[in-house]
């Protein structure tokens, strides 16, 4: 038996313990891993003593400034809003990116692509360009025969949310991943805040910090998750890019402004002669006498009372000669500063919005002429465009018949297997038309109303030739050329 254990059982020495701690800590003591019984108690690391009690008693309370709220439509989570006062640069741009590819930890990037859709038209403009390209496609439900299915068509294609929930699979791209909650049975779909995503793990987080409690999105018929691309180079989307330009530019910007507070018109300067003083009673102490230059006191009046609108007054006096001697002199300074000094921060700020079109757009002059700017080039452009609109279309629907359809058929009874299609026949102009029809007509061939319709001419728009009257020759066909300004004149 050691010396610890004869003590606890020498009822002597406990009870000079007791008396000695009893009076100052309460029943239940904490003596060295032991409490005043002799058993074995908490030792400081947490784990309760026999009788502890729960710190209940006050009321449960919220931030008042921070408070989470429920997003989604039939699945939600508890989202807290971004926090925007952020110093953004090179360096925080690249920590957030880091923490969201590297750990799934999404706060950060967030907040830094809110901020940048918000603050930039021209980035949201580029939303804008592929959405409205989107909105031209039509999407049709088709059979396993490649059939149209008019009804299913409606019923799966054309209402408002379904048109949606398309052009946020198509922004995607921007984002890098996104997660959608739809509800066919309201007829809406809603997109979920950047930081309740776990990309990681493909799953919605219950609340933006819970990052071990959440749904995954493949096991709700509700969720979507969308990612483009799960390679590390583009796991965070077109908008990782177009992040950093902006941060340069917004900083451009702010140097812009600042310049032009002091290039845009000459800074005003006014002197005085240094060495012109004069001894005066200290107001303070009259006793007392302090050097005093007047005419300090007559420019320093001058500089605070500066208005474009009021003249300047300065004292003068006359030499000899009886010429004037400016006794302050007020100058402009900067007058010959260069007129294209704006131009640096306008210059930087022009090609970094042309590489960001270049990437997204496929071009420059798709929404800007340049510095030589022409039809023939304007035409190349558009169509480079239309390529790579038709690229990204082809990633939209390919997600909708994998991932989607199999969703969606769950909410349906007697739904006919199918999947989604578009019409990839590309519309021809009035002067591709014409040349077609002339090669067509030359062959002892002729072109059906089916290919009027597909290229935007409805059926309605063509009526049949009244019969010649008895012993009239039939006149000969116009050409094609000369009917279409006929077609324009009647419905155009």
């Amino acid at each position: 038996m050691n010396r610890r254990e004869r003590r606890l059982q020498d009822a002597e020495v406990q009870k000079r313990k007791q008396e000695h701690l009893g009076s100052i800590l309460g029943d239940v003591v904490n003596t060295g891993g032991y409490n005043n019984k002799g058993e074995p108690g908490a030792g400081g690391f947490g784990v309760p003593l026999p009788g502890a009690k729960p710190a209940t008693g006050q009321k449960p309370s919220a931030n008042p400034f921070i408070i989470p709220k429920p997003a989604g439509l039939n699945i939600t989570s508890q989202t807290f809003p971004s926090n925007y006062y952020v110093n953004w640069d090179l360096s925080t741009w690249r920590s957030v990116c880091d923490m969201a590819i590297k750990m799934g930890y999404t706060v950060g990037i967030a907040a830094l692509y809110n901020w940048v859709f918000e603050c930039s038209p021209f980035i949201q403009s580029l939303f804008r360009a592929l959405s409205v390209g989107l909105g031209k496609i039509p999407f049709y439900y088709v059979d396993e025969k490649g059939d149209r299915i008019d009804e299913w068509t409606d019923e799966l294609c054309n209402k408002p949310w379904q048109i949606q929930m398309r052009k946020e699979i198509l922004f995607s791209f921007f984002w890098g991943f996104t997660v959608l909650n739809f509800d066919p049975n309201r007829g809406a779909v809603y997109k979920y805040p950047m930081q309740d995503v776990d990309p990681i793990n493909r799953m919605l987080r219950s609340s933006t910090f819970a990052f071990y409690d959440g749904i995954n999105t493949e096991e709700n018929d509700n969720l979507l998750f969308i990612q483009p691309s799960t390679s590390y180079e583009s796991f965070l989307g077109w908008m990782q890019p177009i992040a950093r330009a902006f941060i340069q530019m917004n900083m451009n910007k702010n140097n812009w402004v600042a310049a032009g507070r002091r290039l845009a018109f000459p800074i005003l300067t006014v002197g005085y002669p240094q060495n012109d003083s004069m001894m005066v009673p200290d107001p303070n102490n009259p006793d007392n006498l302090i050097s005093v230059n007047q005419f300090r006191e007559q420019a320093e009046a001058i500089g605070s009372n500066i208005d474009p609108s009021k003249a300047i007054v300065y004292p003068y006096t006359l030499n000899e000669k009886n010429e004037i001697q400016k006794a302050i002199v007020i100058e402009s300074e900067g007058k010959g500063a260069s007129n294209r000094a704006h131009s640096i921060f306008s210059d930087f700020n022009e090609s970094e919005k042309n590489e960001i079109r270049e990437m997204i757009l496929g071009g420059t002059l798709t929404a800007d002429v340049g510095n030589s700017g022409s039809r023939a080039l304007g035409e190349v452009q558009e169509r480079k465009f239309d390529s790579v609109l038709a690229d990204n279309v082809e990633f939209v629907i390919a997600y909708l018949n994998e991932s989607y359809l199999p969703k969606i058929s769950k909410f349906y009874k007697n739904m006919p297997k199918g999947r989604f299609e578009i019409n990839r026949a590309k519309q021809m102009t009035i002067e591709d038309i014409e040349k077609l029809s002339n090669v067509v007509v030359a062959n002892g061939k002729r072109l059906t109303e089916d290919f009027f319709e597909a290229n935007g001419l409805v059926k309605n728009f063509f009526e049949d030739a009244p019969e010649p009257a008895a012993g009239v020759p039939n006149a000969p066909p116009k050409k094609f050329s000369a009917v279409m300004p006929e077609i324009k004149k009647k419905y155009w």
